[in-house]
């Protein structure tokens, strides 16, 4: 009798006990069972059943077929690493382990994972890379990485992932370019890799995303110009490229974005002349392209839906301002001075005029001398008339407009001697160089001075004596300035050298280059 008790007790623990893993594998149940060790589980804010019923009973586990396809843990306090073994639930479709506090690097089982449709494993503090292996995963429709502090490269692989609708890796510590291999997501609707340390220019494939209707690669390294191919992406709504590093003209391929409601282009280095085809972005609300160095705008007055309009810091005038001064929420202060510093010599009893051009139909002009307004000197151009010395200093003229009111510009000095025989009495006696020692704004001012007609040539080296930029004049016996573009230099210390007459005469300065 005894002996038949303890029988049936034993069965009834067996049955018990093999009611905790039924209705899925061994090695599901054993996957799970490491995940909740290596993430301190009974520290979790729900382990409701972990443990101690059957699997499909546990929090945030689902079940299918004898299988686990989903596993939702987010916001739940998983403190640890995810365990390599996580690649044996190879029947996962769901894998949200978000907002944890998870740390050490992705497995690279996690290929294994064939059937995942969705990862998320944001708001975590992962390190290491992506690995390739995440290129087997082609059944994915999302990936949301954001917030971690993954580093290393974007590997190719990630375009073997051609069912993908949205990519979210931004806000981590990615280097090197955007892989070319990105143009093969062509189902992809939202690209966001912004607030990494990408670099590298925007690979030309990226207009193969027709899909596309969100693109932010904003706050990264990147360089060069931007593709037109990007005209391409008919879908877009929202182009976010701000704080990079982009240089060159606006393709005028973007006037094809039909849908396109907001476009960021703020804290880079393109030039040139926003396009005219700007005017067929019919659906903009907002575009800012603040902080670049743009010479030409377009009247956009015709986009009645662009209500954010933000111009300053760029080298526009009143003729680009006017048009569009009713658009609502418009910011068009402070813009670059205008024209280019001037060293004149003018002889005694001889007439000479300075001008301003800044385009514009509702000017005001006030001519300054040494700071101090000039009594009626209030028109676009100033003359000199029968100079004498106390007409020698330096001059700028300051522009307002009566429509345009929030922007004041100046021009650049205009620095006037004036001598008996046409060469300054304060002409130089000496060879001298001089360089302003930082510079924010792209440029560095070199100044200096010939005391004779001399070949001169000019040399920047960086401080592993690399020449980055070499130019040469001939020029008469005077006082010179030249502005030094720094766009294309990384930040750094680097040294001016001044060579005169072949080397007889050299000079050398230091700058530091900073953004």
């Amino acid at each position: 009798m005894y002996k038949q008790l303890i029988t049936s007790l034993f069965l009834v623990l067996a049955i018990n006990t093999g009611s905790v893993f039924a209705q899925v594998t061994e090695e599901d149940s054993l996957a799970l069972v490491e995940l909740f060790d290596s993430t301190n589980g009974y520290y979790w804010t729900n382990w409701e059943n972990w443990k101690m019923g059957p699997v499909a009973t546990w929090y945030g586990v689902f079940v299918g077929d004898g299988r686990v396809t989903g596993l939702e843990l987010p916001n739940n306090n998983l403190v640890g690493t995810i365990p390599a073994s996580i690649g044996d639930l190879d029947s996962l479709e769901t894998l949200y382990l978000n907002q944890n506090q998870l740390t050490g690097s992705i497995p690279s089982s996690i290929g294994n994972l064939t059937n995942l449709r969705s990862i998320r494993f944001a708001f975590n503090q992962l390190t290491g890379s992506i690995p390739p292996e995440i290129g087997n995963l082609n059944a994915l429709l999302y990936l949301d990485f954001e917030f971690n502090q993954l580093s290393g490269s974007i590997p190719s692989e990630i375009g073997n992932l051609t069912n993908i609708r949205g990519l979210h890796i931004f806000n981590n510590q990615l280097t090197d370019s955007i892989p070319s291999e990105i143009g093969n997501l062509t189902n992809l609707e939202l690209l966001y890799l912004f607030n990494n340390q990408l670099t590298g220019s925007i690979p030309a494939s990226i207009g193969n995303l027709t899909n596309l209707t969100g693109l932010r690669l904003f706050n990264n390294q990147l360089t060069g110009a931007i593709p037109p191919e990007i005209g391409d992406l008919s879908n877009l709504l929202v182009l976010y490229l701000t704080s990079n590093q982009l240089t060159d003209s606006i393709p005028s391929e973007i006037g094809n974005l039909s849908k396109l409601k907001e476009l960021y282009l703020e804290h880079n280095q393109l030039t040139g002349a926003i396009p005219s085809s700007f005017v067929d972005l019919t659906n903009l609300t907002t575009l800012y392209i603040y902080e670049n160095e743009f010479t030409d705008f377009p009247d956009l007055s015709t986009l009645l839906s662009l209500d954010d309009l933000r111009v300053q810091d760029n080298k526009l005038t009143f003729e680009d301002i006017e048009p569009n001064i009713e658009i609502p929420g418009f910011l068009y202060s402070p813009q670059d001075s205008v024209g280019a510093v001037q060293y004149d010599t003018i002889t005694t009893d001889s007439n000479f005029t300075m001008s301003v051009s800044v385009g514009g139909d509702s000017n005001q002009y006030q001519w300054k001398k040494d700071e101090s307004n000039i009594s009626g000197a209030k028109d676009s151009l100033y003359t000199i008339v029968l100079a004498d010395s106390s007409d020698a200093g330096s001059y700028i003229c300051e522009i307002t407009n009566t429509v345009a009111t929030e922007l004041t510009l100046y021009s650049r000095p205009i620095n006037v001697t004036v001598s008996a025989s046409g060469i300054s009495s304060e002409s130089p006696e000496v060879y001298s160089m001089s360089v302003t020692r930082i510079t924010v704004d792209n440029h560095f001012e070199l100044r200096y001075t010939l005391p004779e007609k001399a070949a001169v040539k000019f040399s920047v080296y960086d401080i592993t004596g690399k020449n980055v930029k070499e130019f040469s004049k001939e020029l008469q016996p005077g006082f010179y300035s030249e502005e030094i573009k720094t766009n294309v230099i990384p930040t750094g210390v680097y040294f001016v050298r001044m060579e005169a007459n072949e080397k007889k005469v050299t000079k050398t300065e230091k700058v530091v280059v900073v953004r």
